[in-house]
């Protein structure tokens, strides 16, 4: 069994939240559909893949857009 980190960067408005949870699970659900994909195969191919888990900070990245000329 293989192990991925995918990581994205999403963009809100600033008073509107991000909800973790709710997205891992829509991953899990994605990855779920893996095993749905071909009925021949059902519970073997993409039965086992699972999200483990999720790191989840907002971006503290400082923009730098530099100046036309030093």
């Amino acid at each position: 069994m293989k192990s991925a980190v995918f990581q994205v960067r999403i963009q809100v408005e600033e008073d509107q939240e991000i909800n973790p949870l709710y997205l891992a699970e829509e991953l899990q659900a994605s990855l779920n559909s893996m095993s749905d994909i071909d009925p021949a195969v059902q519970g073997a191919y993409g039965a086992n893949n699972k999200i483990v888990g999720y790191k989840f900070e907002y971006d503290n990245f400082v923009p730098f857009i530099p100046k036309e000329e030093y």
